[in-house]
């Protein structure tokens, strides 16, 4: 009966309790202090990972899905836009090596490109800082020799410039030395001018 008397015990520091009326107890998380935000949503932020048969979406949670190459058109753009925003411009280009290509241009230099309807190749610059990346953790500003530390490398000069082939991706270099940097990179059917 004194049980009743006491004070209302207080809600876990985790949670916090609303009341509606008559309505019962709805229990929400407390807002965690801004820098634990910040960091909460760093670390959990959805991302796009980049491969060569295709990209791969890692969400909020740990959990990953694939856009491979052969995803319809429709299919792969959405599932990279409910990511990382809408596309910025999409088309069809009829003068590519090969033949008429499809495109959609995200922010951040990442490009998908479809031919037949079907997801064929992406390519991604350095525009915006691009924070795109391998799961060795190949992107836009790694060195000549994490390439080499990741796969075997072939490197050529070319109408485009100095162009490197390492497991699968293409792409370029700032400078054929060791500190060269990765500039661009593509992989699957694109629509690169040489």
């Amino acid at each position: 009966m004194l049980a009743g008397c006491g004070a209302e015990p207080e809600p876990n520091a985790a949670e916090s309790i609303v009341l509606h009326g008559n309505a019962e107890e709805l229990i929400v998380p407390k807002p965690a202090p801004e820098a634990n935000i910040a960091n909460a949503v760093a670390a959990a932020a959805p991302a796009v990972n980049l491969a060569p048969d295709g990209l791969s979406v890692a969400l909020t949670g740990g959990a990953t899905r694939l856009v491979p190459f052969g995803m319809p058109r429709e299919a792969a753009t959405q599932m990279i836009a409910g990511v990382i925003g809408n596309p910025i411009e999409q088309g069809d280009n009829q003068e590519c090596g090969a033949g008429a290509l499809g495109f959609a241009s995200f922010r951040e230099g990442l490009g998908l490109y479809f031919q037949g309807g079907k997801f064929a190749g992406w390519d991604l610059d350095g525009r915006e800082g691009g924070r795109f990346a391998t799961a060795a953790g190949l992107g836009i500003g790694s060195a000549r020799t994490q390439l080499e530390s990741a796969s075997k490398v072939e490197i050529e000069d070319s109408t485009i410039g100095i162009e490197f082939r390492a497991g699968g991706l293409s792409g370029l270099l700032s400078a054929r030395d060791p500190s060269g940097e990765v500039t661009n990179l593509w992989a699957g059917v694109t629509c690169i001018a040489r």
